[in-house]
């Protein structure tokens, strides 16, 4: 090897070293997903699985452990041909609620990332009315995740939302004394905004945090007709991360029961997010091949 060939050997191993370094990531930070990309023809999995009760509920119920879960499996993968694009697909047992769809990341600068994410949901269970509202609907997500860089270290993001569906979407809702709100059911779809907030303390050691806004028409509406002063609640879910090779396992409490786009953004899915003291815990596990 002469003088003048090492030099440009250790040029072509180092640029093949940072190319390598833009690895896949699965698009998904707690519920809301992120402007991340599963590159190339690169697979991603993830498992997720929500307690329903509460931790307030003690130790003699292991802190909501003992409780029924709802659990559910996605996979994402990257379509090489189109760069930023990628289809997933996801089952979770709450309404048997079956989605599909397609992300596309649409900018990935310095300091901002932005995608634009197309999705169907059906609940796969028989059409009824209940008294929290009607389940077996199907619908669209239409989301644009943007994430802000306001240190290499911290991460802003907000997801603007529109559920084309909702469960209270045919329902005259009611105020907590039990008037009616609206006349006649609204049977439009709903907008949201989700925010987040990721801070990486170490390496592989992040703090995740996401917030659920509750729409404008629910603000003074009780779910379910309750006439005790309840209103639908704002949701919220906070927690850790740890990201290990090719794994990332998230554990975190949240008010929320709901994993699906349309279960979080809308507001009124089972009732609403829980009220915030009786917040119970969740975790996902994400893996990339």
């Amino acid at each position: 090897m002469t003088r003048r060939t090492a030099p440009l050997l250790a040029c072509a191993l180092l640029a093949g070293g940072a190319l390598h370094a833009e690895s896949s990531e699965y698009p998904l930070v707690i519920n809301l997903p992120s402007a991340e990309r599963m590159q190339y023809w690169d697979i991603g999995v993830v498992f997720t699985h929500r307690f329903i009760q509460p931790v307030k509920d003690h130790g003699k119920d292991a802190y909501g452990l003992d409780g029924f879960t709802y659990a559910g499996v996605g996979l994402t993968f990257g379509i090489k041909s189109i760069p930023g694009l990628n289809a997933f697909i996801y089952r979770t047992t709450d309404n048997k609620t079956f989605s599909v769809g397609l992300q596309e990341q649409v900018l990935n600068g310095d300091r901002v990332r932005m995608a634009v994410r197309l999705e169907r949901f059906d609940e796969v269970v028989k059409e009824s009315i209940t008294p929290l509202g009607k389940i077996g609907i199907s619908g669209e997500v239409l989301q644009v995740p943007t994430e802000i860089f306001i240190t290499d270290d911290i991460i802003f993001s907000l997801v603007p939302s529109y559920v084309s569906k909702t469960t209270t979407g045919d329902t005259v809702l009611l105020d907590t004394t039990g008037a009616p709100l609206n006349s006649k059911p609204s049977k439009g779809g709903v907008f949201n905004v989700g925010i987040g907030l990721r801070a990486n303390v170490t390496e592989k050691l992040s703090l995740v945090s996401e917030y659920y806004p509750r729409p404008s028409k629910l603000s003074k509406a009780a779910p379910g007709g309750l006439t005790d002063g309840t209103t639908y609640q704002n949701g919220f879910a906070a927690g850790l991360s740890y990201k290990t090779f090719k794994h990332r396992f998230s554990v975190f409490g949240t008010n929320a029961s709901g994993t699906t786009d349309n279960q979080v953004m809308s507001g009124d899915y089972g009732g609403g997010p829980r009220p915030s003291a009786r917040w119970a815990l969740g975790f996902n596990v994400a893996r990339v091949f």
